[in-house]
């Protein structure tokens, strides 16, 4: 008879037979408590930093050799390895007395050319090895399940011993620092916000927005948020969690320890300690230490791996260097421009590769003092932009396209990323809001300003930019002042929000009542000038002439650069009936636009405002010559144009051109109705009906 085929190799059915599954689960689950276990007490223990490494690692190695030994060295449930069937030459030293002693459970079938008898097992034997079979199966599945389980748990399992929800937000105090080494203060914050907010399970209550929260609180000048501090401001802000971190030192060794808190009540839910052997560890225990916080509050390990880049990595490795960039961010946040750009330059001497130092220096130049040099220290930031946190990553680069490559819709692009990379980041949406703004889309900048607001019901930027666009873009009074209420409710103290009231008062024309809150925001910032013209034109608009005059004047002894004040001084004497000194005033206007069109010639806003002064002068004929340039320079200032065509006494034609501006989306009511030459308009009926059609 033919040779039967040989069965093919079955791996998975060596694997049951020589019982390795059953071997590496248990050394799986093995590995699994002694990873938790070195994770609980490295830190009680004071065990170096990379011992959880050595165990991981030593784990990973010890897998392949776990499974070689099962491989080779295969035992039985009993303990005894197992034998194959004998081979052809063990069947030659049985005796017959051995054969019969088994023929009662195998049918031996002989042939004429084997060596070897075939077996046959009996029926009741075949349903034992069936019955058996089955088992190992139900066995090796159950295996395969602990296997999978303990993967698992090991990666996602979130070891969570306080009370906290994904994404839910938490307050940390500054560090208590109790070795009197000055080279900890702001550092260990910035380091520790920095490491804990590349989290995207957990949110962090900005150090700004609890600066804000003390305002609230009507407490002021205070640099040190404490334990107590902390605690109150979670509770305003309805956080139940507060973080409280401290460093002291014992000999050459530096303790680090966190406490977990319950706000409301300051229990500890759980704290941490950590041992550093120099200065040199501080930022590596920094790192540990951020990561037990995190599997504390319920982060598994699987996140954290992939949100969690060191922070030498992320800032520098010199604490003296961070030390600088720490007081760098808190002068930036104080609107100490000066003396952060001294700091930023500081922390990138001692470490030229501190790309957030760059970037942070680069911002505030290109946008506050020297664009050119703003650009070069941002250029320099790009190189290594990966080297960052994806926050900080994705907002340089949002910034770099938009206000460097010109690209808004690749900066949209950005920050659409970190929104969905950290859904709950206010600033995201109030940057966003700002980006749609300058596109022309007003009703998609609505939207996310509202977006940023629901987050953070006290951030004023937004506030700012939703309320400017229903007054100044939409023409929509009714909701400008709803937000103009909320705005002052968050925060009284800040004067733009009775600047926007005000702003929503002329528009609605309760003059008395826009005075009132120019007259408050004024008292609150009297730097801010824009809302000193607009209270000077409102007491011109009053008859109120010597107050809009003081007003005025005290603008220029601001900002002498303020050259718009001459012309509307020289509005109100003329409307006192002072003809000298308002001839005066328009000429020292029309002295300091023509030496802005000696060096552009070409300006259409200049232009046309040169033709008034003239006009005003009772240069007419040469006004309007020069006026007329403007238009044909650019055809679509409309609205600029109609101001000339007034004070040239044009009004049907200035009517004309105030409707062009209306039909092109020209919405800003508030300065239609504040502007002293459009204002000429203001006794047509035309003027009125244009009003009524695109104003509601």
């Amino acid at each position: 008879m033919p040779e039967k085929a040989d069965k093919p190799f079955n791996i998975w059915q060596e694997l049951k037979r020589r019982n390795v599954i059953h071997v590496m689960t248990v050394y799986i689950a093995a590995a699994f408590g002694i990873l938790e276990l070195t994770d609980i007490i490295y830190g009680p223990l004071n065990l170096p930093g990379w011992s959880i490494s050595v165990v991981m690692v030593s784990a990973v190695i010890g897998f392949p050799i776990a499974f070689l030994l099962a491989w080779f060295f295969p035992v039985s449930s009993d303990g005894r390895k197992r034998n194959k069937f004998p081979d052809s030459k063990q069947w030659e030293g049985f005796t017959h007395t051995d054969l019969e002693q088994d023929l009662d459970k195998y049918e031996v079938i002989f042939h004429s050319d084997d060596l070897v008898p075939d077996l046959v097992i009996h029926p009741d034997e075949m349903l034992q090895a069936k019955s058996g079979k089955g088992k190992v199966q139900i066995l090796s599945v159950s295996s395969l399940v602990v296997i999978a389980a303990a993967a698992v748990l090991f990666l996602f399992y979130s070891g969570k011993s306080v009370p906290f929800k994904e994404r839910g937000w938490i307050v940390i105090t500054d560090f208590e620092n109790h070795t009197g080494e000055e080279i900890f203060d702001n550092s260990l914050n910035t380091a520790f916000a920095l490491s804990i907010n590349q989290s995207r399970y957990i949110n962090v209550i900005p150090r700004q927005r609890m600066f804000e929260t003390l305002k609230r609180m009507k407490i002021k000048d205070l640099v040190y948020i404490d334990e107590e501090t902390g605690r109150e401001i979670a509770i305003r802000e309805g956080v139940e969690v507060c973080i409280v971190p401290e460093i002291s030192r014992v000999g050459s060794q530096y303790i680090l320890t966190v406490r977990i808190l319950e706000a409301k009540t300051g229990t500890i839910f759980r704290s941490e300690v950590l041992y550093a052997k120099g200065q040199d560890e501080i930022l590596e225990k920094l790192d540990q230490l951020t990561k037990k916080i995190r599997r504390n509050l319920g982060e598994s390990r699987y996140k954290i791996s992939g949100q969690n880049k060191p922070l030498s990595e992320v800032t520098t490795s010199s604490l003296d260097a961070l030390k600088q960039f720490s007081l760098g961010i808190e002068n930036h946040l104080n609107m100490e421009f000066e003396k952060a750009i001294i700091y930023y330059k500081n922390a990138i001497e001692i470490d030229s590769g501190f790309t957030s130092a760059k970037a942070s220096l680069g911002n505030l130049l290109f946008e506050r003092f020297d664009r050119e040099k703003g650009r070069e220290w941002l250029d320099q930031a790009i190189l290594s932009i990966d080297d960052l946190a994806d926050n900080e990553k994705y907002s340089i680069l949002s910034f770099y396209a938009v206000n460097i490559e010109n690209n808004l819709d690749k900066g949209i692009e950005y920050i659409n990323t970190i929104i969905e990379l950290y859904p709950d980041e206010p600033i995201s949406y109030n940057n966003l809001g700002w980006y749609y703004y300058n596109q022309g889309e007003y009703e998609k900048a609505v939207k996310e300003y509202k977006a940023a607001l629901q987050i953070d019901p006290y951030m004023m930027l937004s506030y700012g930019g939703l309320i400017w666009i229903y007054l100044e873009n939409l023409g929509q009074i009714d909701s400008a002042m709803v937000w103009c209420e909320k705005m002052i409710e968050a925060g009284p103290e800040n004067p733009w929000g009775h600047f926007y009231l005000g702003s929503a008062s002329v528009a609605i024309d309760s003059l008395e009542r826009a005075a009132i809150e120019y007259a408050k925001a004024r008292d609150l910032d009297p730097n801010l000038l824009l809302n000193q013209y607009r209270l000077a034109h409102v007491y011109r608009l009053q008859g109120e002439y010597d107050k809009a005059i003081e007003a005025l004047e005290g603008i220029l002894l601001i900002n002498p650069a303020e050259v718009s004040a001459h012309y509307d001084l020289g509005l109100n004497y003329r409307l006192l009936g002072d003809s000298e000194n308002a001839r005066s005033q328009f000429l020292e206007f029309k002295e300091s636009a023509e030496e802005y069109l000696d060096d552009n010639p070409d300006n259409p806003g200049t232009l046309n405002a040169y033709g008034v002064v003239l006009t005003s002068l009772g240069e007419k004929n040469t006004g309007w010559e020069i006026g007329n340039r403007a238009i044909e320079l650019d055809s679509m200032i409309h609205f600029r144009f109609a101001e000339l065509l007034a004070v040239q006494d044009r009004k049907s034609e200035a009517l004309d051109h105030l409707q062009k501006a209306l039909e092109n989306g020209y919405r800003d009511l508030v300065w239609i109705k504040l502007n002293p030459d459009i204002h000429l308009l203001h006794e047509e009926v035309r003027y009125q009906e244009l009003i009524n059609k695109y104003f509601k």
